[in-house]
């Protein structure tokens, strides 16, 4: 549904300087996620009081801790020098989740049409109605060039640990729950697209820049997620690991909305 032109500029401009940002990127090297050419990223730290970037990763020789711009050489050999032979350097490594708001919100734009297009695919006709519909003029101005708005809000939070697990849907191992994403139709009939990432979840409105129907939906359904208990799945918690319990099914979330008196994609 993306031509390559298009894609080309989307993976430069947005899924780059995201994947780059600390935030991925460091959420990544934590767990040794791969990029597409099995490629695993440093893991970004910093100099506390000094603007001086390094990064750190096991090499074939072991662990290799290098400065992130070659330029800091000579600023970090005389911070060096200048201190007490006994004394510590320390090296923070951020791992909080606080990604670039306009890239994320692209991102996740752009992951939307792609989720609904899969969804209609199965009827052309429907396809052909996203295609030339007005209605997602909007969304589609702001993924291939984002000047049709300021800011294009998404809500976030985190609604399980990184290191939840879940069984594998073809091994039935124990695997760390990586992505679940699905579509979300509101009372205010408002499409979200809602994606967790490792326990981060994200929704953005397909319609316009506001969150107050997901906001509403959150009140309506307190404790739920529509990634979670919407879709079939459970949260179990216990000593050892948080584990989701159950595959996501559509077809569960397709019951969930009906029982709510909300019908449609």
């Amino acid at each position: 549904m993306i031509c390559d032109p298009c894609n080309n500029y989307i993976a430069r401009k947005i899924e780059q300087p995201l994947l780059a940002h600390e935030s991925f990127r460091n959420l990544r090297a934590w767990y040794r996620i791969p990029n597409k050419r099995g490629r695993h990223p440093s893991l970004y730290g910093f100099i506390p009081g000094l603007d001086i970037g390094v990064n750190f990763r096991i090499g074939q020789s072991g662990p290799e801790l290098q400065l992130e711009r070659s330029g800091d050489a000579a600023a970090i050999q005389a911070h060096l020098r200048g201190a007490s032979e006994h004394s510590l350097t320390p090296i923070l490594f951020p791992r909080e989740m606080r990604p670039p708001e306009r890239e994320m919100s692209r991102l996740l734009a752009k992951i939307a049409l792609e989720v609904l297009a899969l969804r209609l695919s199965a009827v052309p006709a429907d396809v052909e109605r996203l295609i030339d519909d007005p209605h997602w003029d909007g969304i589609r101005r702001w993924v291939r060039v984002g000047d049709n708005a300021d800011h294009w809000p998404f809500h976030m939070r985190q609604v399980y640990p990184e290191e939840t697990l879940m069984t594998h849907p073809d091994s039935g191992d124990w695997v760390q729950a990586g992505y679940i994403i699905d579509l979300l139709l509101t009372r205010r009939r408002e499409r979200y697209i809602v994606l967790i990432f490792y326990g981060y979840e994200f929704a953005l409105n397909l319609g316009g820049p506001s969150i107050k129907g997901y906001v509403e939906w959150l009140k309506e359904h307190p404790g739920l997620s529509p990634l979670i208990e919407r879709l079939g799945l459970t949260l179990e918690v216990d000593v050892d690991a948080t584990r989701l319990i159950g595959q996501p099914s559509l077809k569960a979330g397709v019951d969930f909305d009906l029982a709510q008196g909300i019908e449609g994609l």
